[in-house]
């Protein structure tokens, strides 16, 4: 069994409820959205048109919760360590799987996330040094909105890190290599130009980290989604808690340079 399928077996056993980050090293981790089958339409037209914040790399067939693409035995249904449900656009809470919940026109979107982007900055000799203080990045609501479409819509979510600011152009191209793992950051310093407080994180992994010597820089985020479904209203949707994403076998060095749109 790989460290991949490993780490979906536990989730699937209720044995990982916790982050993702750093599990699998070298395999790419995705963000997950599953919707009705007559939402998908409007939803794929959204994730095309916002193309940074949902690369998407694989999506199901309707009713079917295999996505073989990113390993022969995922079970979208229960490889996630804690899913989120929203009904109306309400946050309904967390659930440890959807097997119940689950639909016969259900169809599950996946798409990059920037964990494995972190592999690849590190694979290329990138210091991510916030991670030996504990840091593991955070993620704000910016005051920039996504290109709506049919209902889909909302702010733009990012995920920060801190990086030395001799590494900084470094750290954009290697990310625009990956375009699938949201590709480049959308902005880099000066927070407020984009409506972000640092000290309000929507979420943190450990204690935020800024040394005078680093700069904070941004990245598309998947959970992004979620304000695009509040939005829109779907009757129900389900998505990936934040940090706890789906582990893959697909291989991150797999993905260097590949086009965007390369689904399933």
């Amino acid at each position: 069994m790989t460290k991949a399928a490993a780490v979906r077996q536990a989730a699937r056993d209720n044995r990982w409820v916790g982050s993702t980050r750093g599990a699998a090293p070298g395999q790419v981790q995705c963000n997950v959205v599953i919707l009705p089958g007559s939402e998908a339409p409007d939803f794929l037209a959204w994730c095309e048109r916002n193309r940074a914040v949902t690369p998407i790399l694989a999506r199901s067939v309707a009713g079917d919760p295999a996505l073989p693409t990113l390993g022969e035995d995922i079970d979208i249904r229960s490889d996630l360590p804690a899913y989120r449900v929203f009904e109306d656009g309400v946050d309904r809470g967390e659930v440890a799987d959807i097997k119940a919940l689950w639909q016969d026109d259900w169809q599950a979107f996946a798409f990059g996330c920037s964990f494995s982007l972190e592999d690849a900055l590190r694979a290329e000799g990138i210091p991510l040094a916030y991670e030996e203080r504990g840091f593991g990045g955070a993620i704000y609501v910016t005051d920039v909105q996504s290109e709506a479409y049919g209902g889909y819509g909302g702010p733009l979510v990012v995920s920060m890190r801190p990086i030395h600011r001799s590494f900084t152009r470094r750290a954009v191209e290697v990310s625009q290599a990956y375009p699938q793992l949201h590709g480049a950051p959308v902005h880099v310093g000066t927070p407020e130009t984009i409506g972000i407080d640092l000290s309000r994180p929507l979420e943190a992994l450990g204690t935020l980290s800024l040394l005078p010597d680093e700069e904070p820089m941004f990245w598309a985020c998947g959970v992004t989604t979620q304000f695009a479904i509040q939005n829109a209203k779907p009757r129900i949707a389900v998505t990936h808690v934040s940090s706890r994403m789906l582990v893959t076998d697909l291989a991150i060095a797999a993905l260097a340079r590949a086009p965007l749109g390369a689904d399933a």
